[in-house]
């Protein structure tokens, strides 16, 4: 297969390579394109076009919530974990610099078009995962030069202005709509991918889908903490005042006044007192505390356990364990390590989208530019702190595959394969 075939394999996995076909494919910009599309069309449910005001929602979200914030920033992180291109020819691994350099450069033309600046393949990552996870999908599209010389740039689409279209083929077309109309984007070119999809809406969906109402109700107990701490942090006070005794002779009028000249003094003094200061009453002023007690007279910490339940519900819609985001709550190191390892695994499935998309832009990059070779991205999941054990865990496994090949079980051919797949 020549490299002009392989391009479009690795475009349409069927279709020849035609230049034609990238012309075809080009933007148009009309008025109600979406109207007047083909009627082949299979037109989106409700779902995508809900979801435009979802992004949006899902985007201030993570604006104004500090613990929403957190949520993006550590999935987006952890999954943009360090990697590297690795180069195959006939299936075997092969170093090429000058392979190496074009990808560099094509990131660089990527990076730059979307991000305003260059960079390298691993630039691109954390806002490629902080949309997916954000969002709940990623879409885009490639731009390929006129004479097939290379791609020229690639191109995100903001999702809270896409309308998508599918094919009965499978096909895409996303109307992109903005103040100068509606833009048509359909061909091979289009990349997309969605989060937490299934047969029923493979269109994805954010992470921060199940957490809204949660959400609202933990910022109300926040909001309810400052309204009644704002002052100096101290809860709500019952003031008892005793009137004062009437004075011989004292009309009723005259009493009344004096009385609530009294009252208003002491109010003015609670009012007034700050922190460092002490309350100075005769003894017919009762203070008292007003809140929630326990058994014994005690203040309790019911605030600090409803906002606790509400934190926790937010983590567990968004599919992370608490002590990721600072909330340990006395876990041991084992079981932290465990539900790492667990959050670790989900990292993993989410990485393949960035795998798929890296190797799409470089094997096409690669192919246009005459590579006869391969590339595939790999990424570095592994920790120092954790060296010690994965080194534990692979010394035992080649003990077992040395066992297995003494044994007779295996043959020195798959006891050598075995053994590189541990190096």
């Amino acid at each position: 297969m020549n490299s002009d075939q392989r391009t479009a394999s690795l475009l349409s996995g069927t279709a020849m390579f035609e230049k034609v076909r990238f012309r075809e494919s080009q933007p148009v910009v009309m008025k109600g394109a979406h109207e007047r599309m083909s009627t082949g069309i299979t037109f989106l449910s409700g779902e995508w076009r809900e979801s435009r005001f979802r992004v949006r929602l899902y985007r201030f979200m993570a604006e104004s919530i500090p613990l929403i914030s957190s949520v993006v920033w550590t999935w987006s992180r952890l999954a943009a974990a360090p990697g590297e291109f690795t180069f195959f020819r006939n299936n075997n691994q092969v170093e090429n610099s000058q392979a190496r350099a074009v990808l560099d450069e094509l990131f660089g033309r990527i990076n730059k078009t979307n991000f305003g600046r260059a960079g390298y393949e691993a630039d691109i990552l954390p806002p490629f995962f902080k949309s997916l996870f954000l969002d709940g999908a990623i879409l885009g599209r490639m731009k390929i030069y006129k004479d097939l010389s290379g791609i020229d740039n690639f191109r995100f689409f903001d999702l809270s202005q896409i309308t998508m279209k599918i094919f009965p083929n499978g096909d895409i077309t996303a109307v992109v709509t903005n103040d100068d109309g509606e833009t048509v984007h359909v061909g091979p070119e289009l990349f997309h991918y969605a989060l937490d999809a299934d047969l029923a809406n493979p269109y994805g969906r954010s992470i921060l889908k199940a957490i809204p109402f949660v959400s609202f109700v933990e910022q109300q107990l926040v909001d309810d903490m400052r309204r009644s701490t704002h002052n100096a942090g101290y809860h709500r006070l019952h003031v008892r005042i005793k009137p004062p005794d009437r004075k011989e002779g004292e009309g009723d009028e005259a009493y009344v006044n004096r009385a609530n000249s009294y009252f208003d003094s002491t109010v003015s003094m609670i009012k007034d007192i700050e922190p460092e200061d002490n309350p100075v009453t005769w003894d017919d002023v009762a203070i008292e505390y007003i809140g929630p007690r326990q058994q014994g007279g005690v203040k309790s910490n019911n605030w600090y356990l409803s906002h606790r339940a509400m934190i926790e519900e937010i983590c567990s819609g968004t599919h992370l364990a608490p002590f990721l985001l600072g909330y340990s709550y006395n876990a041991t190191t084992n079981w932290a390590q465990f539900k790492y390892d667990l959050v670790m695994r989900q990292v993993a499935s989410v990485q393949n989208a960035a795998i798929n998309f890296l190797n799409w832009l470089a094997n096409i990059e690669l192919s246009l530019k005459g590579f006869d070779l391969t590339a595939q991205w790999r990424f570095d999941n592994n920790f120092p702190a954790l060296a010690g054990e994965i080194t534990d865990v692979k010394s035992k496994e080649a003990r077992r595959v040395i066992d297995l090949y003494n044994a007779g079980l295996i043959d020195r051919e798959a006891a050598a394969a075995a053994a590189a797949r541990l190096v």
